[in-house]
């Protein structure tokens, strides 16, 4: 009797084992879907992934997945044939190219793309040569929360994606509290002088500075960075004029020739850490808000000007 039973005691443990081993792939999957909603599932937390937008990277390493990363996108600001990142890793593409030999020989588990930035015919010819995609986009603050948490999930630092987004949303309370209330300024944002370029309205630096009080002189639009004329910021009068901090002393002889602009007449104009300041992460809301203590500042100076 007693071998029976413990005959029955063994089986049973063997079961459990059994259908322990069964459980734990379905456990340890993957299931995400992605910007343009496409399901990705992988068995496990990506080992070996390829990142095609220098921001994408910044994330991996924040959430602490150096270690699986095996190939980037250059993140050079000099343009050229770099073999290896700023940050260390193999160059698979660029501005403006992309090695798919390179990409397929490294067997990445995923490779992550830009939804505002990697070119739609990269995305899918990667998909056609078999390698799995997941495109990451956040049009808007909440979205660098997200991303955060997916790509923790992605990578399998997920403890880490969850705190990192929930500092993001927190800070974003937080601008708001500090930095919501009395008059609001108006800005033009030059990303480049010569031709001049700018940042749309609905682009996510405009919403972060939003929270300081400030809102840009163009609307919401489909261009990012949409090329405009002097012509165009002279009859807004922006309050503020923002630009590359690399390019300060040229900027601010550029503009000083239109006097009668507000912006000038006070000289309330910033050189900014553009880098820092456009890439769609956390770390842009760290860098925004010694801007928003400076535009605090020059609210406190006059109401906005007439238009």
């Amino acid at each position: 009797m007693a071998l029976k039973q413990a005959g029955r005691r063994a089986a049973g443990a063997w079961l459990l084992l059994l259908l322990a081993a069964l459980l734990q792939p379905a456990m340890a999957g993957i299931r995400l879907v992605d910007a343009e909603g496409r399901a990705l599932e992988l068995a496990a937390p990506a080992q070996r992934i390829v990142t095609l937008a220098p921001h994408l990277t910044d994330i991996l390493l924040v959430l602490g997945a150096r270690g699986q990363v095996v190939a980037v996108s250059d993140d050079h600001q000099q343009r050229g044939a770099h073999a290896t990142s700023l940050s260390g890793f193999p160059v698979v593409s660029d501005a403006a190219s992309i090695n798919y030999e390179r990409v397929l020989a490294l067997k990445p588990d995923v490779a992550l793309a830009w939804g505002g930035g990697t070119p739609q015919a990269w995305i899918a010819q990667l998909r056609r040569m078999g390698v799995a995609v997941f495109v990451v986009e956040a049009n808007d603050l909440e979205g660098i929360a997200r991303q955060l948490e997916q790509l923790g999930q992605l990578s399998g630092h997920e403890a880490a994606g969850r705190q990192q987004a929930a500092q993001v949303r927190a800070q974003v309370r937080r601008l708001a509290a500090d930095y919501g209330k009395g008059p609001r300024l108006r800005y033009f944002y030059q990303i480049w002088r010569q031709p001049l370029y700018s940042l749309h309205g609905g682009h996510l630096l405009s919403q972060a500075l939003a929270l300081c009080g400030a809102d840009n002189i163009l609307p919401p639009g489909p261009v990012a960075a949409p090329l405009v004329s002097p012509e165009f910021v002279l009859p807004r009068n922006p309050d503020m004029l923002f630009f590359n901090r690399a390019d300060t002393a040229g900027s601010i002889a550029y503009w000083r020739r239109f006097a009668r602009i507000e912006a000038v007449r006070r000289q309330q104009w910033l050189g900014l850490d553009d880098l820092r300041l456009t890439r769609p992460t956390a770390d842009m809301l760290a860098a925004v808000e010694p801007v928003c203590a400076q535009i605090a500042s020059w609210r406190k100076r006059k109401a906005p000007n007439p238009r």
